[in-house]
């Protein structure tokens, strides 16, 4: 009779490889927001080719390999494929991507993400924690006795001791405890509420509280656009500039704005450009 031991095999191994490909994925989507050298323009291209990667040819071979062509690139993009080339000559040049191989006969041009350049980004610098994350950095200074007030020693009458914060008050013949007159409150202090916030103060402040909670990089590469609001019912309005953006909020961060804003839903929406006379769509193809 065989032990349960035996007869149980471990789940690690075979979750071991998607383990793996998942944080590799995550560790170059980070460094491809955190490079300096990058415009948004190319980060956006380099995430999207990101998501395409072809996961089984990872576990087989450690590379990471897409097929995804430029028009496909820059319809998930919404932008030109002028925009995705010159995009994917910019990662070329930085060595972010390199060609795995050479495309013909209607097969699109084999991309590789190179790992190397990952390892040189995402170096021991890069783990270190962002001083920024912390609300209430460490300054040093000990806590012994914050919060506790001190015991004034007592001082004697007609003393120099008695003197500046610590006189004692002498005692007067009118009584203290005489009722004030009342005097004109402002409007909002007489029924008691603060005037409400307008809609620049909510947009400014949810967009400094949405890049203290993700990063300052993150917030400017999906957020930067992007217009804010609150509602009456609890929801929190996002108004994206492109369906690219509007799709990645909705799919990486709506949860997180769930809990950030304590809002019952988030409405993300795509802003409507309007229509020049002599072009159709100005904002996806732009001028070249």
């Amino acid at each position: 009779m065989s032990s349960p031991s035996a007869s149980t095999t471990p789940a690690t191994p075979a979750a071991k490889p998607q383990a793996v490909f998942r944080e590799t994925v995550g560790r170059f989507r980070c460094a491809v927001l955190a490079c300096p050298a990058l415009k948004p323009r190319d980060k956006l291209v380099a995430l999207v080719m990101l998501e395409r990667v072809n996961r089984q040819m990872f576990e087989a071979l450690g590379l990471l390999l897409t097929w995804t062509g430029v028009e496909a690139v820059a319809r998930l993009c919404a932008l030109s494929t002028r925009d995705v080339e010159r995009a994917r000559s910019a990662l070329l040049a930085a060595g972010v991507i390199v060609r795995d191989r050479a495309g013909g006969r209607g097969q699109p041009t084999r991309m590789r993400l190179c790992l190397d350049w990952l390892e040189r980004e995402d170096g021991p610098a890069g783990d270190a924690p962002d001083p920024s994350d912390d609300p209430s950095p460490d300054s040093g200074v000990a806590d012994t006795g914050v919060g506790q007030s001190a015991e004034r020693p007592p001082t004697a009458p007609g003393s120099s001791a008695g003197t500046g914060l610590h006189r004692p008050t002498p005692v007067s013949a009118k009584p203290c405890d005489k009722t004030r007159e009342p005097t004109r409150a402002s409007p909002h202090a007489s029924a008691g509420t603060s005037p409400p916030p307008s809609a620049a103060d909510i947009e400014r402040d949810g967009h400094a509280r949405i890049a203290r909670r993700i990063g300052a990089v993150q917030h400017a590469t999906w957020f930067r656009g992007c217009r804010l609001g609150l509602t009456g019912d609890g929801r929190l309005t996002v108004t994206a500039p492109n369906r690219c953006v509007a799709d990645r909020i909705r799919a990486a961060y709506e949860l997180e704005l769930l809990r950030l804003f304590h809002v019952e839903a988030v409405d993300i929406t795509v802003a409507v450009p309007p229509v020049a006379a002599d072009s159709a769509f100005p904002l996806i193809e732009g001028r070249a």
